[in-house]
């Protein structure tokens, strides 16, 4: 999901801020939480800030797919697992999604190594937008019943 810069020097770039958020869980005890909203100061602006939240899908049709929904016995839910991170980033915008990570995690005095997300992160406001555009792109090769099904019913 991320990879390491190997350029000297970057002139336009974002540096994402992230911390751990800690819960009982067997499979996830620590997880990381990038904050694309985070102002560095009062003039500068967030990551979300610099992005156009574009929406899909209108309300009506949001509407539309409950009200299919409703008129059948049985519904059908999925989720894509980790959806976000399989949607890649034009390596133009990586540069956006700049972070810093210790070079050896254990020891908090190691140097900070740089480095960039080649996918879309979870939080910014443009990932729903990406990620509904890529499925949709995908689903137009498909001539099928199911294919047609999925793209006139995802939010």
């Amino acid at each position: 999901a991320t990879s390491s810069s190997s350029r000297s020097q970057v002139t336009h770039a974002h540096y994402v801020p992230h911390h751990p958020v800690r819960k009982d869980s067997a499979t996830t005890p620590i997880r990381i939480v990038y904050d694309c909203s985070f102002h560095s100061s009062f003039d500068n602006p967030s990551l979300n800030d610099c992005l156009h939240a574009l929406a899909h899908h209108s309300l009506m049709t949001h509407v539309s797919i409950l009200l299919r929904f409703h008129s059948f016995t049985y519904g059908l839910s999925t989720e894509i697992k980790k959806a976000f991170l399989h949607v890649g980033l034009e390596e133009s915008d990586r540069d956006f999604t700049t972070f810093f990570w210790l070079s050896n995690p254990e020891d908090p005095e190691s140097k900070s190594q740089v480095y960039l997300f080649k996918t879309v992160l979870f939080g910014t406001t443009s990932s729903p937008f990406m990620l509904n555009t890529s499925l949709h792109h995908h689903l137009t090769n498909y001539n099928t019943p199911v294919a047609e099904d999925m793209k006139e019913n995802i939010c």
